[in-house]
């Protein structure tokens, strides 16, 4: 009997196989061995981008054109061409067009495709229905959820300037060095689903799509304001919001903000934590209320016109930033009670602390 294989023969069963059939079969054990590695117990906040290492983009030159400049015709011809068009007509609505040059630019030259996530979203327990890729200005949807899921992409590509000179990616507040080092993922896709849901409605969005992350996001800009922040978003300068939380909180604590959400963006739907990882995350999530509750304080502190301020004027400042951030948050497999009187009254404490008070506690003088 004769059990020699011819190479021809191997080479077209070789092409029969279904390998993404097989991948997919796979899947369960691949994520039991991805997801069970825990956080390192030495982990310490991304330091990829030390304090001075996030830039401001300069716009290149085929950039900065006249406004306006958009072309429906063509834009028509891609693939969710209609879809992209009305995306157009409700941010020249609603955004300064002083603001809207890498929206122009990039809307002109995007490529729009659709994708299969199932076995990547399989592998690495996700559910992602789209995607924004920066180096190819294109976007690739899933066939079934696309009219879902096309504004949150359209605004990353509407906020991305690709420096091919130095390599470096800046998007919305996100930036990416050419070594894929990055800072503000979890800021800029939270703003970015913030405003996907405030524009285009809750209906026409994945509801559970970065919850955490949009709530954080929009408290922010409750503190930065809401034009100023839509300018250094749509601009992609991180700096430029780095640079004005700087006057109501030291800049290491700015930095420590950005990644803590960056850390918590990519680890608070794990797996299999263990209880030390679980003490990391809870602890991030109290950094970044504390963060908030300080910064709210200090802006209505230092922009208040009068030399004394009441405690109790002071303290109201705070009811709509303790109405957004959350009390607790859960998880998909996990419960986190965050924010408490004690968190509250520690971080009023704090900042109170840097002012001088009147003996009855009452006024504060600046």
């Amino acid at each position: 009997m004769n059990n020699k294989i011819k190479i021809s023969d191997f080479f077209v069963q070789l092409q029969q196989i279904d390998f993404g059939h097989m991948l997919y079969l796979l899947s369960p054990t691949i994520i039991y061995f991805i997801a069970r590695k825990p956080i390192e117990s030495n982990y310490r906040l991304k330091k990829d981008f030390r304090i001075g290492s996030v830039k401001t983009a300069s716009l290149p030159t085929e950039v900065i054109r006249k406004f306006g400049d958009i072309n429906e015709e063509e834009i028509l011809k891609k693939q969710f061409g209609e879809l992209i068009m009305e995306f157009v007509k409700i941010v020249k609505e609603n955004i300064p067009e002083i603001n809207l040059a890498i929206f122009i630019n990039n809307l002109n030259t995007l490529q729009t495709s659709t994708k299969n996530f199932k076995i990547i979203n399989s592998i690495f327990n996700r559910s992602t229905e789209g995607q924004y890729i920066p180096e190819n200005n294109a976007i690739e949807l899933s066939e079934n959820n696309y009219n879902i899921t096309i504004n949150h992409e359209l605004f990353h590509a509407s906020t991305t300037i690709n420096d091919k000179d130095t390599g470096m990616i800046y998007c919305g507040f996100q930036q990416i060095s050419n070594k894929k080092k990055q800072i503000g993922e979890g800021l800029n896709e939270g703003y970015t689903q913030y405003l996907t849901e405030k524009y285009f409605g809750k209906e026409n969005s994945l509801n559970t799509a970065y919850t955490y992350e949009k709530r954080i996001a929009e408290t922010l800009e409750i503190i930065v304001g809401k034009e100023k922040m839509q300018s250094l978003y749509f601009n992609a300068n991180l700096n430029g919001l780095v640079e004005y939380l700087k006057k109501y909180a030291p800049e290491d604590d700015i930095y420590k903000f950005i990644s803590t959400l960056d850390f918590l963006n990519e680890h608070m739907g794990d797996k299999y934590l263990i209880p030390s990882s679980k003490e990391m995350i809870k602890s991030g999530y109290k950094f970044i209320n504390s963060f908030l509750i300080k910064t709210a304080l200090r802006k209505n502190i230092i922009d208040n016109p009068a030399s004394q301020l009441s405690t109790e004027e002071v303290f109201k400042c705070l009811i709509p930033i303790l109405t957004l951030i959350p009390n607790s948050v859960k998880s998909k497999n996990d419960s986190f009670q965050i924010s408490d009187d004690n968190l509250i009254h520690d971080a009023f404490t704090s900042v109170l602390s840097e002012y001088e008070m009147s003996d009855d506690r009452k006024t504060i003088s600046k």
